[in-house]
């Protein structure tokens, strides 16, 4: 009921639930439905499922050696590959499903590494490949569901912190395991049942409604079939901003291959799970430091730090290897430390910039990134066994540097933003 300026008498107008919006700013929200709530309970299971494989992906190099690099680049191979289908899957069974079924591939490939043969190896390495597919693009697709234009960047920046506290619980973990003496064989036992364990943590995951600023529901398109899913992730391959954003997604890729395959072999396996600690701290503290300053002063200063956190990192990890007489150990924390914040600023920043580009097809655009960041590390993984440190680090930053002058091209206001993304 409601009264004209006049104070004539109240106008009664008849309520018509088809024109009533679906979340309202004043309407009561469930609480797990709340966006915070599922954005931290996402970034915890995350971290319980990476606390698992992060110090398997670590060791994998170390312990197998070619075997190793082989399985990685199958991995990601596979995965590069399913970023294609994934979205179909997500869209036809769900996120929090997708969730489960990408975790289980998880399990599959760490308990593969409890009695190491390379046809298991190999064929779990293929598995994970299709099942973290799934895993990455309904973990993407769901953030972005959760967050606003005003909140992606800190929300992004929430999940990665949480995430990448695994680094430290993991890699923290398993030094000591290994360093009393427990054997590979019972330690990867440990870490299968504790990847299964993450699967808790989706089960509890709410249904939030993604909203405009005003908190007013975006309504969801109809789900599209198949091949107009397919269809959709394809296009993306023809906006002007995915195409220039290709050198930054490709780096991710490399980058992944030096950051967990080339550098933590450098100190040896006794000293790989405190140094990726201190790389995992430094990823934490990056990725919600970077993740709500950017939303307060914009992407574009904190991806040209990053940059220059890899470069110096890099470069320092080849200096301790090659100067230092000895290789002192505490160099090495160092060095993963810059490397931590490095990974942190590109892995938040790219997120937030794909999430502001394409509110409403979320899942389309992290299987693009996915897809481009996985054939990268596929490639990388192939030849890291038989390429020296040198090379390693030349490659590297000869894609961050163009990555992060494409980047800032790419990340213009917010206006200019939409209307080329829609075209």
């Amino acid at each position: 009921m409601i009264s004209d300026n006049n104070n004539q008498d109240p106008i009664i107008q008849e309520y018509d639930p088809e024109k009533a919006p679906l979340l309202r700013n004043d309407q009561p929200v469930a609480f797990r439905d709340k966006s915070l709530y599922n954005v931290v309970l996402l970034g915890i299971s995350f971290c319980v499922l990476f606390s698992a494989f992060s110090p398997t992906q670590n060791l994998e190099t170390t312990l197998n050696a070619d075997l190793g690099f082989l399985s990685l680049s199958i991995l990601y191979g596979f995965l590069s590959l399913s970023n294609f289908i994934s979205p179909m899957v997500i869209n036809k069974i769900g996120q929090k499903f997708s969730l489960i079924i990408g975790t289980l591939a998880y399990v599959l490939y760490i308990a593969a590494n409890i009695k190491v043969t390379a046809p298991t190896l190999c064929i779990a390495s293929a598995i994970l490949g299709v099942g973290g597919a799934i895993l990455w693009n309904a973990q993407g697709a769901f953030v972005i569901r959760c967050s606003t234009e005003k909140t992606l960047g800190l929300n992004t920046g929430i999940f990665f912190a949480l995430f990448q506290i695994n680094q430290v619980i993991g890699n923290l973990g398993t030094g000591v395991l290994i360093n009393h003496g427990l054997s590979i064989f019972v330690l990867f036992i440990i870490l299968s049942a504790v990847c299964a364990s993450s699967i808790f943590g989706f089960l509890f995951l709410g249904n939030p409604t993604k909203v405009d600023e005003q908190g007013n529901a975006i309504i969801k398109e109809e789900k599209l079939n198949l091949k107009e899913n397919l269809m959709s992730t394809l296009k993306l391959f023809k906006h002007k901003q995915i195409l220039l954003l290709i050198p930054a997604l490709f780096y991710s890729g490399i980058s992944q291959s030096f950051f967990f395959g080339v550098f933590p072999p450098l100190a040896g396996k006794n000293y790989i799970g405190y140094i990726m600690a201190v790389f995992g701290v430094c990823d934490a503290l990056g990725s919600v430091g970077f993740g709500k300053a950017s939303d307060i002063f914009g992407r574009k200063p904190f991806i040209v730090l990053s940059t220059l956190f890899c470069i110096g990192g890099s470069l320092f990890a080849y200096f301790i290897n090659t100067k230092i007489e000895h290789n002192q150990i505490g160099y090495y924390f160092i060095c993963a430390g810059l490397l931590g914040f490095a990974d942190a600023g590109f892995n938040t920043l790219l997120y937030a910039l794909l999430g502001a580009l394409y509110p409403k097809n979320g899942e389309s655009a992290v299987a693009v990134y996915k897809f481009i960041q996985s054939i990268a590390s596929a490639i990388a993984f192939f030849y890291g066994h038989y390429v020296e440190l040198y090379k390693h680090i030349i490659i590297l930053n000869s894609l961050v540097v163009p990555a992060c002058i494409l980047f800032i091209i790419v990340d213009k206001p917010k206006s200019k933003v939409m209307v080329e993304a829609i075209n």
